[in-house]
Parts: structure tokens; sequence; C-alpha cells
């Protein structure tokens, strides 16, 4: 009932609550300026990670007010920008609620938590999946994307494909479904009038602490079955796959940290529900004449859902994808007054408007992927989604 409510899930296992009447931010090539004016500078946070700043998603589309990045094939189906300014949140951990904030924000949220109830309806809803593309035209943009490689424009690329539903179901029943049956480490809702997302992302994009920043890239992905994660640990070509995207995250985390400072974790695998990953970390120490805000305009868009070489990744997605992305390889999180900031890569993601909803699945190409594998990877990414909505599995 509060206006333009927002969830995120932070990695060590706090949700943040928000809302507020902030009118939105507007994508412009002034974006980094526009966040810093929404923001009130404030001391280091003392135990409570977002005291007030700014919240919500940055589309990938928004990748062209930072790289070299064509524009937008076609109308995007939600707004290309969903920031605004919060005043403070609620955060859940260990079954306690706690607050901070501005006194407006105090008040208002602690007369929420005095009416709140747990009475929610989390029933699917009446969800249909509607014609889409066939799963042939993804084969043929893989096939695509192997003939740039063997031609030498580029290393990877993440090819993706649009799923479409219809309902008039709210999203909250799907975001609570997922956390309940299907929980990743990044879980987010975001509503703003008639549109909104849900979204059930494993990937961090970018977290920065202080002095510190980080990102983890996934690249690669089994179903979970026996001997799953020593295959998925064992392929060559999943582990020349992530560490082509490594070396980009490094790249990327050079620009706004101190020289010789970005360092590179091992590989190791990730355990959902019912698929494994493999990701690996990257950090480094953030320049001190750098902030939060450069950090993000330095590494985006996310390098494992672009490829390599980035800009060349980003020129085939445009010519290859007959629909744009929108929120979907963008990223969901916060900036927060106290100079921290934490976004999640937004995959498995679904964004409605009105009685239309649409998830997006895709999967990384390299030299030796296979097209009907890659189609089939795609599938599994999108199982979660498809069994929430439709409460079922189906065919792709």
């Amino acid at each position: 009932e509060r206006p333009n409510p927002v969830v995120f899930d932070t990695p060590n296992g706090r949700t943040i609550l928000s809302f507020g009447s902030s009118p939105p931010l507007l994508p412009s090539d002034s974006f980094e300026a526009e966040i810093r004016a929404a923001l009130q500078a404030r001391g280091p946070a003392i135990g409570h990670p977002f005291v007030g700043g700014v919240m919500g998603y940055v589309s990938y589309e928004s990748g062209r007010y930072f790289e070299r990045m064509p524009g937008a094939r076609g109308p995007l189906p939600v707004p290309e920008f969903g920031l605004r300014r919060y005043e403070g949140s609620l955060v859940y951990e260990q079954d306690h609620w706690w607050v901070a904030g501005s006194e407006g924000f105090l008040e208002e949220a602690r007369t929420l938590l005095a009416q709140a109830t747990c009475q929610v309806q989390i029933d699917s809803g009446d969800w249909t999946k509607e014609p889409e593309p066939p799963p042939e035209e993804f084969i043929r943009a893989v096939e695509e994307v192997l003939e740039r490689i063997s031609r030498g424009d580029c290393y990877q690329v993440n090819v993706a494909r649009r799923l479409r539903f219809r309902s008039a179901s709210s999203l909250l029943p799907i975001f609570l479904r997922l956390r309940d049956h299907h929980p990743a480490r990044f879980g987010a809702l975001v509503v703003s009038g008639d549109s909104g997302l849900v979204s059930n992302s494993p990937e961090l994009f970018l977290r920065v602490t202080e002095n510190e920043v980080e990102t983890v890239p996934i690249k690669g992905t089994r179903p979970k079955k026996l001997n799953a994660r020593e295959e998925l640990l064992a392929s060559e070509k999943e582990r020349a796959e992530l560490t082509m995207i490594v070396d980009m995250a490094r790249n990327d985390l050079a620009r706004c940290c101190e020289p010789g400072s970005v360092e590179t974790g091992e590989r190791e695998v990730v355990e959902l529900p019912s698929l494994f990953h493999a990701q690996q970390r990257v950090r480094g120490r953030l320049r001190s004449d750098l902030d939060a805000v450069d950090a993000f305009a330095s590494c985006f868009p996310p390098a494992s859902v672009t490829g390599a070489p980035k800009v060349k990744a980003m020129e085939l997605i445009r010519e290859l994808e007959p629909v744009p992305r929108g929120v979907y390889t963008g990223a969901i999180g916060y900036f927060s007054d106290h100079g921290d900031a934490c976004f999640s890569v937004a995959i498995r993601t679904l964004v409605a408007r009105g009685s239309q909803a649409w998830p997006h699945v895709g999967s990384g190409i390299v030299a030796d992927s296979n097209p009907a594998e890659e189609l089939a990877e795609s599938g599994w990414k999108a199982n979660a989604f498809l069994k929430t909505l439709l409460g079922r599995d189906t065919a792709l």
C-alpha cells in the first residue's frame, strides 16, 4: 500500500525494504551527476546497509551512457531507468526488523510495522504463456555468433531470447513464491505505477564497501543431477568461458581501482535449488579520488552478460536479438548515502506492465558451443520462473 515499494536481498542474508514518493531519476548523459545530486553525504555506516539513498534498477540499454553501445532496438517494455531517492529502509535479518532513515521515514516505517500482517496469498495466479519467436531463431543467432567467432570478430557473446506471459496477478505473490521455493542471493521486487519487476538473481554485479570494489561474474551452468558439480568443474569449455569474462571484469575494475590492486579469487561452484553455476571473485581497492558511482560507470553493463570484446559483443547483441532487453542483464540495487553500493546482475528477472510479463533467458556462446546445448541451457535457467508462474514444467 506504500508508494513505489522496493525490496532487495543482500548477500549477507539481509532483506532491505523501502518506499517513497520521490520522482524517478531520468536517464541522461549526466547519469553520474544525477545520482550524486540525489545522494545526501553521511558518515560511515554503523551496521545498517541502507540509511537512505538511491535504489532501483538500471536497464541494459542504459549502457550507452557509459560505453560505445548502439541504441535500443525498439521501445522498452518498462522505463529505461527505475532509480529514485528513498529516505531510509526497513531491514529484515534473523527474524527481526530494524529501521533507519529520516525522521519522516522512521515514523511511517514504524506505523507500517505496527499494522503489518502475514496474511499474504501466494497462489501462482492465472498465468498463461503466450506465443513467442520459435526456438529456431535462437539457434540461428547462436550459429551466427559462432560464425563471427570463427572470423575473429569476437571471442564470446551472450545471446538471449524473450518469453511472454499474460496475467492480471500482482508481482508480490510471484516474488514470495520464488523466495519460498527457489531462493537466490539477490531477490528483488520493484514496483512503480503499472510496471515493475521480480528478480531471482544469483549473481553480484558490483559491491562497494568503504574502499573495496568487488564483482563476481558467473559463467557455466549445469542442472542438479549426479556428478553435475564435478562435470562443471572439469569442463574446459566452461573454464575458458569464465576466464574470458573474468579478464574483462579485471579490466573494468582497473578503470576505477588503484593500480596493481585488482585480484582474482579461485574458480568455485555456487549451488542453487535446481542448478550449479561456476563463478569467480574479482576485487580491487577503489581509487581515493573516485566513488561508488564512478565504479558503477566503469563496469556497466556487466561483463558476464555482454561478451568479449565488450563493445563488439554489444553490437552483435543489438543485431541478433529481435527485441530490446530492458531490465534484463542490467543491474538492480542501491547507492547508499554513506557511500556504499550493491547491485545484482538482472538475470532470472521478469518485468511486467499491466497484464503483460516478459522474462528473458540467455547463454554465453564461445567457439566450441553447441547451439542445441545452449538452447537447453537457456531452458534450465528459465525453469524456476516457469514453474512459479504456471505451477508446472513446460516446454520452451
